[in-house]
């Protein structure tokens, strides 16, 4: 099982620093730990596009989809290749029923 989150820029890696914190990178943050303790052998990749802008080209479904729509449709969100959620990120029940688990 491979879970990848595709994202838009942010401050850092987990986006979680700065003065004001996003409580839905907060969140995401306990649902990867959740899975990962839950899921033994999970594996679990955020990546952003300023950092690693040739994962988006890797997944012709994501990439597809910022080329037509621009950024403004991340965060992407696939499970084994497939994508689960575009604009959003999905939340924990989202991922384990598309985890088929």
């Amino acid at each position: 099982m491979k879970i990848e989150f595709y994202e838009p820029p942010m401050c850092c890696p987990t986006g979680v620093c700065g003065p004001s914190v996003d409580e839905r990178l907060v969140k995401l943050m306990e649902n990867i730990e959740y899975l990962k303790k839950k899921y033994e052998g999970i594996q679990i990749e955020r990546y952003m596009i300023t950092q690693q802008p040739m994962k988006f080209k890797e997944n012709e479904k994501v990439y597809k989809l910022v080329k037509d729509n621009g950024r403004k449709v991340l965060p992407i969100t696939t499970v084994n290749g497939e994508i689960i959620k575009t604009h959003e990120y999905p939340t924990l029940e989202e991922i384990e029923k598309s985890l088929g688990v």
